[in-house]
């Protein structure tokens, strides 16, 4: 199980959002998609039984709302929640992910939020002493 260092943001109007740190750039994405997942249904509950990949293309920091967003459109179109996430790709404008999790099942799943996508509103990627830090909010 995957150790998530991040935060709800609830201090905007009609929306919610998500602040996330790691040590690296990667870990980073994988992070913010898995915190993503983690508003939507408690992901420690989800089993790694089926695997997709998704990828994105933009300059940063659009890049990772992108790629949250390919993540929200899985979710969508074939209910699939992740509970696991690895960076097979990373570049200054592109990312390719590989997510494990399973169908979005309500007796094991419990709802949470509806996030209808990640927004470039106060969208920030950005490198903090030995960390980095993002900052993604949602239109819910």
């Amino acid at each position: 199980m995957v150790k998530l260092d991040y935060e709800p943001v609830y201090d905007i109007t009609a929306d919610a959002g998500i602040r996330v740190r790691a040590k690296t750039l990667e870990e980073l994405f994988c992070h913010a998609i898995l915190a993503t997942f983690n508003e939507i249904t408690d992901i420690d509950k989800v089993e790694p039984k089926e695997e997709y990949e998704i990828q994105a293309q933009n300059d940063m920091p659009f890049l990772l709302a992108d790629i949250i967003n390919e993540a929200l459109v899985l979710h969508e179109s074939k209910h699939f929640v992740a509970s696991e996430c690895e960076v097979l790709e990373l570049k200054e404008d592109f990312v390719k992910v590989k997510l494990k999790g399973e169908k979005f099942d309500p007796k094991r799943h419990p709802s949470k939020l509806v996030i209808k996508a990640a927004t470039y509103h106060r969208l920030r990627v950005e490198k903090k002493n030995e960390h980095w830090e993002a900052e993604v909010i949602f239109d819910i």
